[in-house]
């Protein structure tokens, strides 16, 4: 891919992937407001824009790798990468008096070490099959259960998406 071209295609892959992100919290704000046809709707955008940015990451890295590679980068390269641009950004906002940020930042970096120790786990026992519990407001995963409250942000069972 030529570079003027790979600029566009990445900074399309942003923009959408925001986008989806955003319309799933308007799908939200519409269901609670009782609006269900414009959520299933809004909804349907969202997983829409999911699709067409996860085609355009497999235009911009290429062909998936096998597991190894994949894991190698999603586990040494990403996960680590994003803990360190939470931790960066908790101090700007700590200096910034940015509390409910503050308090995004330090949750999101947990829910990342979360991963790589549920990685860890994975790799001491491959052949035991989990299921996963998501929070949907922070992102802790917990395994087997959902627990009563979730342990980064408080949100109640009824927050956890089973996997």
């Amino acid at each position: 891919m030529d570079a003027q071209t790979r600029q566009h295609t990445e900074e399309i892959f942003l923009t959408i992937s925001l986008a989806a992100a955003r319309t799933k919290v308007y799908a939200l704000r519409a269901e609670k407001d009782g609006c269900k046809q414009l959520a299933k709707l809004l909804y349907a955008i969202a997983v829409s824009e999911d699709s067409q940015a996860i085609r355009l990451l497999f235009q911009l890295r290429g062909q998936i790798g096998k597991n190894e590679q994949n894991f190698n980068t999603a586990f040494v390269k990403e996960i680590p990468g994003f803990i360190a641009k939470y931790e960066e950004a908790l101090i700007t906002a700590e200096k910034a008096g940015e509390r409910a940020m503050q308090s995004v930042f330090q949750q999101s970096a947990k829910v990342h070490q979360i991963h790589l120790n549920l990685k860890k786990k994975l790799d001491n026992a491959p052949l035991k099959e989990n299921a996963y519990h998501v929070c949907t407001f922070c992102g802790f995963i917990m395994e087997n259960h959902a627990p009563e409250k979730c342990p980064i942000c408080t949100a109640p069972a009824s927050r956890f998406t089973k996997i």
